[in-house]
């Protein structure tokens, strides 16, 4: 899908918290001139699909840069993310790329994710900070933990998603934290936060 000069694409349905679009309010919904939608029900393309889709797409549209996002998370298919990512590179050089991700990655893995982004050409990513509370992000977020085993678990939460903007602010890449409206939300705590951990903010409008 399409909004200004960004190709959106898709990965995924899936989640492991509440999914970025719903947490913009219940009445939200996307441009109808994106021509966003969900991808089919238990479809997920294959690299060279997205590749394939994003060049398809630059055959009417002056795009600057390829934005990974969607109704669900693309670190949930990391492997197709970075192999479409290559393709696209290889393709399109001059063509920026962009991650819209909720950040819940392992403290054990952020570092070397951020750096395997940078690597393959990422210039940015936007992150889901929601708060500057733990515990509200904890209620608004409803993030799933990481399950190794059936009966054992990482719990993942506000704390795992700041260790991650770190991780990729060290990397060089920019960081754009967001966080939605809410009414019971501190945005002005939540913009600071982001501030000290050296990325920019983005407020995001509330639909009741």
């Amino acid at each position: 899908y399409i909004l200004k000069s960004s190709i959106y694409v898709s990965l995924t349905n899936r989640c492991n918290a509440v999914p970025l679009i719903k947490t913009r309010g219940p009445s939200f919904t996307m441009p109808a001139a994106s021509g966003f939608s969900p991808l089919p029900s238990n479809d997920e393309p294959t690299a060279e699909q997205v590749a394939d889709a994003v060049s398809a797409a630059l055959s009417g549209v002056e795009a600057k840069e390829v934005c990974f996002a969607g109704v669900g998370e693309p670190l949930l298919r990391r492997r197709c993310l970075e192999d479409a990512a290559k393709l696209i590179r290889k393709a399109s050089p001059d063509l920026a790329l962009r991650l819209n991700t909720n950040g819940l990655v392992a403290d054990s893995e952020a570092k070397e994710l951020a750096s395997s982004l940078r690597a393959i050409g990422f210039s940015g990513t936007t992150v889901a900070l929601a708060t500057a509370d733990a515990a509200q992000y904890t209620e608004l977020m409803k993030p799933e933990p990481i399950r190794l085993s059936p009966v054992m678990s990482i719990p993942m939460g506000h704390s795992e998603v700041t260790g991650f903007i770190a991780a990729c602010v060290a990397e060089g890449l920019n960081v754009e934290c967001s966080a939605v409206a809410r009414p019971e939300v501190d945005l002005d705590a939540t913009a600071a936060l982001a501030k000290s951990l050296g990325a920019t903010f983005r407020e995001r409008s509330w639909h009741p």
